[in-house]
């Protein structure tokens, strides 16, 4: 095991080791650090006062829900920063402007992550901002799957939504860009998220499109994105059951 500078953390972080293995009781424990039965000791106790240890019906010690926590939120750390590096090299790859992910909000959808080749004075408004849900490619694709409540005039042709879902994309135009706007489907069929390809419009290209090489790329990036999404979505949900099964909340790391 490595080893820090810092004693006491060695210590700790040898007896987690143990832990790790299974619920074990205090000579395992001691048996398996080498470590003074006192030193256990008190520092099984402490580690239990902060969340790190707990003690199971057997009376055997276990991992704790804390660490059960911080194990769930690199979990969600590390599917963002693959989420990240997703639509940098999608951008890269495609050489578009913008790549966004969008997920709805009600009546709304907003930017979850962007990679930006340009960065304007346009584009330095908040990527979180909520948007209406309108005629955009983004919303089409969105309505496809499931459309607004009554009082809302959106795009709901029934023919065109069929032919979204079953083809997963549409273009179009949209703020002087050409933007692709392609599904992100769940596990279970419904659609957690839009991926969007954007770039200016060409003057002299005003009917310009995206290719089947470009459309290609970016379907299987939503593809691979559905999947940490999921991930990311199931850490969330088994956090959500720890913590009301142990009765805590979640607490500050010290």
């Amino acid at each position: 095991m490595v080893q820090s500078r810092v004693g006491v953390l060695n210590k700790a972080c040898a007896i987690l080791a143990v832990l790790e293995e299974g619920p074990t009781c205090l000579g395992a424990v001691v048996s398996e650090t080498g470590l003074k039965r006192s030193t256990v000791h008190r520092l099984v106790l402490a580690m239990e006062e902060l969340g790190l240890v707990e003690v199971d019906p057997q009376g055997q010690f276990i991992v704790g829900p804390r660490l059960i926590r911080l194990a769930m939120a690199a979990q969600r750390a590390i599917a963002d920063l693959e989420l990240r590096q997703e639509l940098s090299a999608l951008r890269a790859t495609t050489g578009v402007r913008s790549v966004r992910l969008e997920q709805r909000c009600g009546d709304q959808r907003i930017c979850i992550a962007e990679d930006q080749r340009l960065k304007s004075a346009a584009s330095g408004r908040n990527p979180s901002r909520a948007v209406a849900m309108g005629e955009d490619p983004v919303s089409r694709v969105f309505l496809a799957w499931r459309g607004l409540g009554q009082g809302h005039a959106v795009w709901s042709d029934a023919a065109a939504c069929s032919g979204t879902r079953c083809r997963g994309w549409v273009q179009g135009v949209a703020d002087g860009c050409l933007v692709l706007a392609v599904a992100v489907e769940g596990g279970d069929g419904d659609l957690p998220a839009v991926l969007s390809l954007s770039s200016p419009l060409q003057r002299t290209r005003r009917q310009a499109s995206y290719g089947r090489e470009v459309i290609t790329v970016a379907m299987e990036a939503a593809a691979r994105i559905s999947g940490r999404l999921r991930a990311k979505e199931a850490a969330g949900l088994v956090k959500g059951l720890e913590d009301r099964a142990r009765g805590v909340g979640p607490q500050p790391v010290q």
